[in-house]
């Protein structure tokens, strides 16, 4: 037998479903109603044994149907049964559906909280320790709100420990688990030394929350020896645990923030109280340390002040001393100046500068001279040259019958290789120039 793909075999499936399901009535109880944002309906329909997804499109919502869309009504719905493919789950797709009263499950529950209330089990919360050291934290520990809470008290509070029950927070296991877990904390609360107990998890659809509204788990509850937050779910999530807890959370979040509020609030008071005292011991410390500077500044000054009557006593001494220095400095330069301008007379400068100027004349003279015989050799090289350059010069050499021959390119023809025939050659003479045509070349 050839085997069949999962494709295949899921195509086979929705074909008998559909074929054989194309109208059907199914009356259970509304349960995890949700209203998507393309305005389709999602819920699920429930008894005390199974579970049937359901959806209803937009095309045939209206506002008495919705009007009945209520999580715990009890109805018929009527519809086809349809297969998504990718995932392999059946639902049904609702065309009509009708209200018969409040679901069984939903109903219990209002006799639950009626019971919860009446005898007593609402009243007389006991007060949560404002320090505790320890405590104890009964959910999963794969859930995520284990993870939110162990992060928020980590980080707001130092020196608390955490315990923790692992327990299933869904399905049949759930229950006893959870009974197990508060039986354990009244039976060992002094021994550990425990002194808050949290049950919690994330949160999730009506039915996964469910087993947090048995009875006999909220009077367990109830009955904890410490004191208990419940935090399940959401803010708008509220289960017979949290009716009898003695501090719901709205979160589990908010479970840890309840728990470590007045460690907090400590936290900041003492940071306060710190920056008060820094402060004022600033402002006393200034106001003393003025107080000091102003008198010290008094002394100082007196201090500087006969510092000074010394340093001018002796600043007079000095200058006495300095003046009666230069006196006799003066007197003796003004002898040595005297000796010296007797001296100058008796060299008479004047006879000395005459010489001189004769001596300078005679130079001058002879430099005449010498620089004209040497301007006149200069002159005469430099014509000898002139000469030469002129008798080198193009002009020159075709006044003596020479010619230069040159393309139509200006370039200068030196061999026959230079043009072909037909050319225009141009030949410069003396006196202008001559235009040819190349007919024959010879070697």
């Amino acid at each position: 037998m050839k085997p069949l793909s999962v494709s295949g075999l899921t195509k086979q499936i929705k074909d008998l479903l559909e074929w054989n399901f194309s109208e059907v009535y199914v009356e259970g109880e509304i349960s995890n109603l949700k209203f998507s944002s393309s305005q389709h309906v999602y819920f699920n329909l429930v008894d005390q044994k199974a579970r049937l997804m359901c959806v209803i499109f937009k095309s045939n919502i209206n506002e008495l149907l919705r009007k009945q869309l209520v999580n715990g009504q009890k109805v018929i719905a009527i519809g086809r049964i349809s297969l998504y493919e990718p995932y392999g789950q059946y639902h049904l797709v609702v065309s009509y559906i009708q209200s018969v009263g409040d679901g069984l499950k939903y109903k219990k529950l209002e006799e639950d909280k009626k019971f919860l209330l009446e005898n007593g089990y609402l009243e007389n919360k006991k007060s949560l320790p404002l320090f505790p050291k320890k405590v104890i934290i009964i959910t999963s520990l794969q859930a995520a709100a284990l993870k939110d809470i162990l992060n928020i008290l980590k980080r707001r509070t130092q020196g608390l420990e955490i315990l923790i029950y692992h327990t299933t927070v869904q399905g049949e296991n759930a229950k006893g688990e959870i009974l197990e877990a508060i039986n354990f904390v009244n039976q060992n609360y002094s021994k550990l030394s425990l002194d808050v107990c949290i049950l919690t998890r994330g949160g999730g659809s009506v039915d996964e929350l469910w087993v947090f509204n048995d009875l006999d788990i909220a009077i367990a509850f109830k009955n904890c020896k410490i004191p208990t937050i419940s935090a399940i779910g959401h803010q708008i999530d509220q289960t017979l645990c949290d009716l009898v807890a003695d501090k719901a959370a709205e979160t589990p979040s908010a479970a840890a923030e309840i728990l470590t509020k007045a460690h907090l609030e400590l936290e900041n008071r003492v940071s306060m109280l710190k920056k008060s005292i820094f402060s004022n011991f600033q402002r006393i410390f200034n106001l003393k340390m003025g107080i000091f500077m102003s008198l010290r500044s008094q002394k100082l000054i007196k201090l500087i002040k006969n510092f000074i009557e010394v340093r001018m006593l002796k600043v007079d001494n000095l200058s006495s001393l300095v003046e009666h220095k230069v006196q006799n400095i003066i007197f003796n330069n003004s002898k040595k100046f005297l000796s010296l301008q007797n001296r100058i007379k008796s060299q008479n400068p004047l006879n000395k500068l005459n010489t001189q100027k004769i001596i300078y004349s005679r130079l001058q003279a002879s430099s005449f001279v010498s620089m004209q015989k040497l301007l006149e050799h200069k002159n005469h090289t430099l014509e000898n040259l002139t000469n030469k350059i002129l008798a080198l010069s193009p002009q020159n050499v075709l006044k003596r019958g020479f010619s230069i021959t040159y393309t139509k390119d200006k370039k200068i023809v030196k061999s026959i290789n230079d043009v072909s025939d037909n050319d225009i050659m141009y030949t410069a003479v003396f006196d202008g120039k001559i235009e040819s045509i190349v007919s024959k070349k010879y070697d």
